[in-house]
């Protein structure tokens, strides 16, 4: 890979190869770096499968779209071909309906982003061929409105082959047997219809909790979709307009015909039904006879309450006769990750109940109510009108009180925000000037700009306030790099990303040695991996031999590859500028010949071929 992107963390593992986090140097920009898993063992396979998908770079960089990942970049290199594509911070689909079904407002709002995005795709003829929940990325935008992006566009079918052997094992290598549509299973030409069957799968199962076409292995799926084996979902999920239901049923047709002939097809249909009032809905109750025709939906002509005119396409058997599957939990609106601002778009909170408790009903009637309040009036002592003014007075001038020292406390609170605004607002401003070599501030100053950090930041604002911590210059007796090693430690509230910032950039850009032997006592005892590297990375420039043995310690012990290569990159560092390699060569043939895991082997011998590349440096 070009010494342009860093890697600087692992993200997950996919069907189509590895993630990991990245830093494009050149643009000043987080990445997400995607590792294309290699096609078999035939070299000159691989290799036409590599050339294949730089070849086809240039249309999946075309496809700009707020619902889509953009891909900034592809190339190759002696590990294989990589993708390097915008970093999305988010849930997966498939993690976020664990929990639940998705209510129909959410669904509502998934189905018109995801329809954009295929309409997009299909403009530029591009099919995506691995849709899945896995592969819809869900963020929050400030306001608390969740954002689909669909991720892997076009790579599925340039890293992946349909041999009829691999059906076994298909749910292992694509992730998505329980979407794949029939054509794929049986070899023939994908289309844009192939990924609207898909997606329709995506729609039942996240309405429904289930997959529409399910079973006990892979060969069974593969089964339930060629012979359409599937229950309506209007059998299986109530309170969802009628239409909806016939909506998804007419995406996942058996036949590429009888489905929509496009996205913008379906959606327009979407919306011209979404408009019709007083919809029925589905009552989620299995039907005592084979279920109906597959349909094709066309938009209703009047106003009416029937929301889709129905034509019949295909007979297809169904499970119209078994039991309709319930699911466990009951849908639930999705809603902003822990530390976001509620969504103004939904309204979760409950709504207080301001009806008074009922009263027991007095058997005698309103005479004897009426009676009653008399006889109450008359019991009470001449002189309480005069205590009840009293009373009034008392309590009057306690509230006021009261008040006054509630609106001090809030003014002082508000105040000292406003003050803390403009410190942040004008140290974020001197950052970004032109030219600027550092920013002055003190330890108060200091303590506000990264207290603001434990408070919910956009991405941006993130920016800003890294940026001002690189560039601060005390002009007091503050430790500026130790305060920022400590917080950044000590402060586990914070975002894990804004833990990363302040340690494998702000740290590492400060190149300050005082910050040495915190961060290396962090990384031999911390659990946190992904914070354990950046440690390793924002002490690589100062590094010495004095470091090397811990470092060496992490290669033997650790069982991330993560942080086994931030401390190779390390040592590699130390011998390239180290005077005399020789006793670093012995430790490292040391530790080579006393070890039995294969991937420290395999680093030892790197860097002891690094240890014999490196030209012995002038006394």
């Amino acid at each position: 890979m070009e010494n342009r992107y860093e890697i600087r963390g692992k993200i997950g593992q996919g069907g189509l190869g590895a993630v990991y986090r990245g830093y494009d140097t050149r643009m000043n920009r987080e990445v997400a770096v995607k590792r294309i898993s290699p096609v078999g063992n035939d070299l000159e396979l691989r290799a036409e499968s590599t050339r294949q998908l730089i070849k086809e770079a240039g249309a999946l960089a075309s496809l700009q779209h707020p619902h889509i990942v953009t891909i900034y970049d592809v190339g190759s290199d002696e590990d294989g071909p990589y993708v390097v594509m915008e970093l999305i911070t988010g849930k997966t689909l498939d993690e976020s309906i664990e929990r639940a079904p998705l209510t129909w407002a959410d669904f509502r709002e998934l189905a018109m982003q995801t329809q954009e995005a295929l309409i997009a795709a299909q403009e530029l003829n591009i099919i995506h061929s691995d849709l899945k929940p896995a592969n819809l990325m869900l963020t929050w935008l400030p306001s608390g409105k969740f954002q689909v992006k669909i991720v892997d566009f076009g790579l599925a079918s340039l890293s992946q082959t349909q041999d009829p052997k691999d059906l076994e094992s298909i749910d292992t290598v694509f992730g998505s047997v329980f979407f794949m549509p029939p054509e794929q299973f049986e070899r023939a030409p994908l289309d844009a219809r192939s990924d609207i069957y898909a997606m329709g799968c995506v729609y039942y199962q996240a309405l429904t909790g289930i997959y529409p076409f399910d079973g006990k292995t892979a060969n069974e799926v593969m089964s339930a979709h060629l012979h359409h084996t599937v229950k309506p979902i209007s059998e299986v999920r109530a309170g969802i307009p009628m239409w909806v239901c016939d909506w998804i049923m007419w995406q996942i047709n058996r036949q590429p015909q009888d489905r929509p002939a496009s996205s913008r097809e379906a959606l327009s249909t979407f919306f011209k039904n979404d408009r019709v009032a007083n919809a029925p809905m589905s009552l989620g109750v299995p039907k005592p006879v084979l279920g109906p025709p597959r349909t094709r939906m066309v938009a209703p002509t009047r106003n009416i309450a029937k929301a889709a005119t129905l034509v019949q396409t295909t007979q297809v058997a169904t499970l119209g006769n078994e039991g309709a599957t319930i699911t466990q939990t009951a849908p639930q609106p999705l809603a902003p990750p822990e530390g976001f601002k509620p969504s103004v778009h939904t309204s979760l909170q409950a709504i207080p109940n301001t009806l008074p408790e009922p009263s027991e009903p007095n058997p005698h009637g309103a005479a004897a109510n009426e009676s009653q309040r008399n006889k109450l009036a008359a019991q009470q002592p001449k002189n309480l009108t005069k205590h009840s003014k009293q009373a009034k007075i008392v309590t009057a001038i306690i509230i006021v009180g009261l008040v006054l020292a509630s609106a001090s406390l809030l003014g002082s609170k508000l105040l000292k925000k406003q003050r803390e605004a403009n410190v942040l607002t004008q140290l974020v401003a001197q950052a970004n000037r032109p030219g600027t070599p550092a920013v002055s501030i003190d330890g108060p100053s200091l303590r506000v700009v990264l207290e603001s950090l434990i408070k919910p930041q956009s991405d941006t604002q993130i920016q800003g306030l890294v940026k001002v911590l690189i560039l601060a210059l005390a002009r007091d007796a503050t430790d500026i790099d130790a305060c920022i090693a400590e917080f950044a430690i000590k402060h586990t509230e914070l975002p894990l990303k804004t833990r990363e910032a302040l340690i494998g950039t702000v740290l590492r850009e400060r190149k300050s040695p005082s910050i040495i032997s915190t961060l290396m006592a962090f990384a031999s005892s911390s659990k946190e991996n992904s914070l354990v590297s950046s440690a390793l990375q924002a002490v690589r420039p100062l590094a010495s031999n004095d470091q090397f043995p811990a470092f060496l310690k992490l290669i033997e012990t650790t069982d991330d590859s993560e942080i086994r290569v931030a401390a190779e990159l390390n040592i590699e560092a130390i011998l390239n500028k180290t005077k005399n390699v020789t006793p670093i060569a012995k430790q490292l043939e040391i530790a080579r010949e006393s070890t039995v895991i294969p991937e420290v082997q395999k680093t030892l011998r790197r860097l002891l071929s690094v240890a014999g590349s490196v030209e012995p440096q002038s006394q």
